[in-house]
């Protein structure tokens, strides 16, 4: 009993290195510049040892972003469903303050929206439901601002329109920071939540 207890918990710990090793990778390289044989080398593991545990390229991207998935839900606060609009605000800023410290993952997810290669098609349907699960969160807070009297009564355009512009905001302000580590992209969504603030007659976050 002992000795499968070692084995597994030595079987979690190369799985971890896997992952961790591939997820540098593809965010570096992007999917169709990645291999299996460079994946192992970064993990300290012989190519046959990384199939061990995944069978090929293709699920081994797939682990990444569902372990990617479960990062984020472990680490999730409230629905932005439940907040009210300038909580939710504050909410984007600290957001983007966390996402500093994942560098590797929003460059990920950078080049899984338009991943180039055979099997990409995984990432950028991945990158798509991140942007689906975004504007729902959105319109949510839109919404429920609108319900709770925040805001003044607006369209339903107009709530999908402001979920559109939040994202753009966002993914705009990740790939400034992408491409130079030195932008100050938490800085930016304080200037943008500051506009949508003043605009709605809220404190500024």
């Amino acid at each position: 009993m002992a000795r499968t207890l070692v084995s597994d918990q030595a079987g979690r710990e190369t799985r971890t290195r896997i992952l961790t090793a591939a997820l540098g990778l593809f965010s570096e390289r992007g999917y169709a510049g990645t291999s299996i044989n460079a994946v192992a080398k970064a993990a300290g593991l012989s190519a046959p040892g990384v199939l061990h545990h995944f069978p090929d390229k293709r699920a081994l991207l797939l682990a990444v972003l569902e372990d990617r998935d479960r990062t984020v839900a472990d680490g999730q606060g409230p629905s932005y469903e439940h907040l009210t609009l300038a909580e939710a605000l504050e909410l984007m800023v600290s957001t983007v303050q966390e996402n500093l410290h994942n560098r590797e993952v929003i460059r990920l997810e950078h080049l899984c929206a338009l991943a180039p290669g055979d099997g990409a098609e995984l990432a950028t349907e991945w990158s798509r439901a991140r942007l689906a699960r975004l504007r729902s969160a959105a319109e949510a807070v839109s919404e429920r601002a609108l319900r709770e009297g925040e805001i003044s009564a607006a369209g339903k355009n107009e709530i999908a329109n402001m979920a559109d512009l939040i994202i753009a905001t966002l993914v705009g302000l990740e790939h400034l920071w992408l491409l130079d580590e030195n932008f100050d992209m938490v800085a930016g969504m304080r200037v943008f939540t500051g506009l949508l603030a003043d605009q709605f007659g809220l404190p500024k976050p």
